[in-house]
C-alpha cells in the first residue's frame, strides 16, 4: 500500500497513465468500429464471408504479441505502434463475438418476422441486432482486456512513456512492491471501464427487450 500511495502521489506517474489510457482508448475504439462493421459485412454477404473467413482465421492464429517488435520497428516507439498492436488483438475478439451473436438469432423468431412482412433492414435493426447485443457486450469486455494487454506489452518492449514502461523499469530494479502497485492501477482501470460497459449494457438490453416489436 505504501508503494501504491507513493506511486499515485508522484506527479511523474500521471503522464504514464495518460499515455496508456490514450493507447487503450484509441485501440478499443478502432477495434469496436472496424470489428462490428466487419462482422456485419460478413453476416450480410455470404460470398465475402466464404472468401475472407479463412484469412481472418489464419491471421487471428498468428501470435501478435510476438510480432510486437515488428510493429515497433514499422511504427516507431511512440503510441502508434502500441495502438496498432492492441488493435490487432482487440479487433478479432469483437469481430467474432458480434458475428456469432448475429448468426445465433432464433430461427423461429426470424421466420415469424418474415411471415409478418419484415424487410431485411427491419429484421436486422429490430430482431438480429437486439438479439446479438449480449454477445456484442461480452466481446466488448474481452476486447478491453486484450487492448489493455497489447498496449502494456508493447510499452514493455519499447516505449517513451506508459504503465508498461514503468513495469519494465521496476522489474529491472527488482522493485516488486512498485510492480504490484502498477498492476493494481491496471486492475482498477479495467474494473472502472468494465463497470461503464456493464452500465451501458444494462441500459441497452433494457431498451432491447421490446425492440423486437417490428413496426409496420
Amino acid at each position: 500500500m505504501n508503494a501504491f500511495m507513493k506511486l499515485v502521489t508522484d506527479a511523474a506517474f500521471w503522464p504514464h497513465l495518460y499515455t496508456s489510457f490514450i493507447e487503450v482508448g484509441a485501440a478499443f475504439a478502432l477495434s469496436v468500429v472496424f470489428g462490428v462493421l466487419a462482422a456485419i459485412l460478413l453476416d450480410r454477404n455470404e460470398a465475402v464471408n466464404e472468401v475472407v473467413a479463412p484469412y481472418i482465421a489464419a491471421f487471428n492464429s498468428m501470435p501478435r504479441i510476438a510480432l510486437g517488435p515488428i510493429f515497433i520497428l514499422w511504427f516507431g516507439i511512440g503510441i502508434s505502434s502500441k495502438i496498432v498492436l492492441a488493435t490487432s488483438l482487440g479487433f478479432f475478439i469483437i469481430l467474432m463475438s458480434t458475428y456469432a451473436g448475429l448468426r445465433n438469432v432464433d430461427r423461429d423468431m426470424l421466420l415469424m418476422s418474415r411471415l409478418y412482412g419484415a424487410s431485411n433492414a427491419k429484421l436486422f435493426w429490430f430482431v438480429r441486432l437486439p438479439w446479438a447485443l449480449p454477445s456484442v457486450f461480452a466481446g466488448l469486455k474481452l476486447t478491453l482486456i486484450y487492448c489493455m494487454s497489447g498496449a502494456v506489452i508493447g510499452e514493455m518492449i519499447a516505449a517513451q512513456s506508459g504503465l508498461g514502461l514503468l513495469l519494465q523499469t521496476y522489474s529491472g530494479q527488482f522493485d516488486i512492491a512498485s510492480v504490484l502497485a502498477v498492476m493494481l492501477i491496471l486492475i482498477i482501470v479495467v474494473v472502472i471501464l468494465t463497470a461503464i460497459i456493464d452500465a451501458a449494457e444494462r441500459r441497452l438490453l433494457s431498451w432491447s427487450k421490446g425492440s423486437t416489436n417490428i413496426p409496420g
